[in-house]
């Protein structure tokens, strides 16, 4: 993407008067700081594998487009997709909390904090990412460009589940258990 094009689509937002891109974006912004004091490393991973797992069950689920088409009308199907995300995210993310991934005190490094505020901005995108790809094409729609660009258009949903894997993998010795006490 060209600079001319990323400054037109910052310039479409309407930052004076509140809408969804302004709520996503800030949103965005919110919970990762928040996320990256409330998370700990072992939360982190389990939370990034929940997420990853529930997108692939829901798009997998052969069942569930059966029961969505049979019951519902089409433009509902989407979130069905949604809520079924939503409930089976919650339930992986406290089964896999309860039995894996625990870890002792995390550090409180800078170097540690600066690693999880940067994760935590990429697992929110990811959620984003994801919640958006589920709501209707109309609502979509309605987005800004900036906010199509970043999380709805291809090959959107491809980079957000790509970038936190990467970033995990090259960065990944602040999760190694070796670095704790």
């Amino acid at each position: 993407m060209e600079m001319p094009q990323f400054h037109q689509m910052i310039t479409s937002v309407n930052w004076h008067t509140p809408s969804w891109d302004l709520f996503i974006l800030a949103a965005w912004a919110a919970v990762s700081v928040v996320y990256t004091f409330a998370a700990g490393r072992g939360r982190v991973v389990n939370i990034l594998i929940s997420l990853y797992v529930a997108k692939l069950l829901v798009l997998e689920m052969p069942f569930l487009t059966d029961i969505i088409d049979k019951k519902f009308n089409l433009p509902l199907a989407s979130l069905q997709h949604l809520a079924a995300f939503v409930a089976v995210f919650l339930v992986l993310f406290m089964l896999l909390g309860r039995y894996v991934f625990r870890t002792s005190s995390d550090s409180h490094e800078f170097s540690a904090m600066f690693f999880s505020l940067i994760f935590s901005v990429l697992q929110i995108g990811l959620l984003i990412n994801i919640i958006l790809s589920f709501l209707p094409s109309g609502v979509q729609a309605n987005f800004s460009q900036l906010i199509q660009t970043m999380f709805i258009k291809n090959p959107a949903s491809f980079v957000w589940l790509v970038i936190p894997l990467v970033y995990l993998v090259v960065l990944g010795k602040f999760l190694s258990e070796d670095d704790e006490v």
